[in-house]
């Protein structure tokens, strides 16, 4: 198959990063003998540098597993409209994909609020090709109160309709698909949790060099946050239970490690560590990539998300992958299967809550052994490999006009 994909970029202005999960869903199908574009707006995500190319032949001509795999990004409108700048109005991206899509079998679309997703949508229909639809998260209750009145005007023009017309909505979850079941979407939908390289974190750097650069050397525990630095993360949550894990354990430190998403919402979350009096016990290094961020999960000895919700949370299979102990919050997509399998614990969104079971972790050596373990079997089952297979064979029972593979289909598609 020939595959377009259009997703918004890492916009600097929401903090540096793009959304999470979309170059391992792409390229996995590579893997599995597609000719896949990934085509962005903006800037890459960090870390992907070497699959960027400078137009649509050269990325189908790259070589990936048994087929091709190349990403195409497309600069947002004129540097002093600004505001164009901030949601990704890449009109450069029109043209380029318009002569291709002729020849494209299948189109995938990530996110719902952004310009490429709108390019991408209405090419599917002019050109009546089939697409999929990722929700990565943006339905979830929380993310829906989030700029409201936009989004229902949005909805009403355009969101439902690009829904409701899709192929398929595929989910990274059960739980996220409930989210959604009372907006009455129309379109079929299968779920297909996110896959991703556990052997990457199975050799990490020598422990010591974060601990070196940002913590003077510090040997004590150190608990980490690692995502994006935003609202639905908790790390209200987090400053408060890291105040009480400080009066039992005064030698600890904490990591927030990520960016600002606005920017600005730094500011709170350093407010929120003042009220909370631990200023001097935590570091906030910024957004870490390549080997800056294999050296802090090198140094860490829990990690923590205390988030909202989380259709998969790489950052938690990451630390899993790494033998990592996670604590996390019990509204994640995944928490009820990290705590079947024993793999991390999963607590209440409450700061007791949080600090006792932190306090758990770093004192009782058996636990912190056993989730070590735990996590690091659950994390390796989600392979990009099965995520690409499972990927590839919903479109292509689309395109063959059969109905979607009833194991993946759960509880009604």
């Amino acid at each position: 198959m020939k595959i377009f994909s259009f997703v918004e970029g890492a916009n600097p202005c929401r903090g540096g990063t793009g959304i999470g999960g979309v170059h391992e869903i792409m390229s996995s199908l590579a893997r599995c003998g597609n000719d896949v574009v990934l085509n962005i707006s903006d800037l890459h995500n960090p870390g992907t540098e070497h699959y960027v190319q400078p137009d649509i032949r050269s990325a189908f001509a790259c070589k990936m597993g048994s087929g091709n795999y190349g990403i195409v990004v497309y600069p947002s409108a004129l540097e002093r409209w600004t505001f164009l700048q901030r949601w990704h109005f890449s009109f450069s991206m029109v043209q380029p994909t318009l002569n291709y899509n002729q020849d494209i079998d299948f189109i995938a679309l990530h996110s719902l609020y952004s310009f490429p997703v709108l390019t991408g949508y209405l090419l599917a229909r002019w050109f009546h090709k089939p697409y999929a639809i990722w929700l990565h998260g943006v339905l979830a209750p929380i993310q829906r109160q989030i700029s409201p009145v936009k989004k229902k005007i949005y909805g009403w023009l355009i969101a439902r309709a690009i829904l409701n017309n899709a192929s398929v909505i595929v989910y990274t979850s059960q739980g996220e698909r409930e989210e959604t079941r009372c907006l009455h979407l129309k379109s079929p939908s299968v779920v297909i949790p996110h896959g991703f390289d556990a052997q990457e974190f199975g050799n990490l750097p020598s422990r010591g060099e974060f601990r070196t650069r940002h913590l003077a050397g510090h040997s004590g525990p150190l608990v980490l946050f690692l995502s994006r630095i935003n609202q639905k993360k908790g790390l209200d949550v987090l400053a408060r239970a890291f105040a009480l894990v400080l009066q039992r354990l005064p030698n600890a430190r904490l990591a927030i490690v990520g960016s600002g998403d606005p920017p600005q919402f730094e500011d709170q979350v350093m407010s929120w560590i003042k009220e909370s009096g631990i200023t001097d016990y935590v570091v906030l290094p910024g957004l870490l990539v390549g080997e800056e961020k294999m050296q802090v999960f090198a140094d860490a000895d829990v990690f923590v998300l205390p988030s909202h919700a989380e259709n998969f949370g790489f950052a938690v299979f990451e630390a899993m992958a790494s033998r990592i102990p996670v604590v996390i919050s019990d509204t994640l997509d995944y928490a009820k299967e990290i705590e079947t399998h024993q793999a991390g614990i999963s607590v209440p969104r409450d700061p007791q809550a949080f600090a006792d079971a932190i306090v758990r972790v770093l004192t009782d050596r058996n636990l912190h052994q056993k989730l070590e373990q735990n996590g690091l079997n659950l994390a390796r089952t989600y392979s990009c490999d099965t995520m690409g297979e499972r990927i590839e064979r919903t479109m292509k029972h689309i395109l063959r006009g059969e109905p979607l593979p009833p194991d993946l289909t759960p509880q009604g598609g």
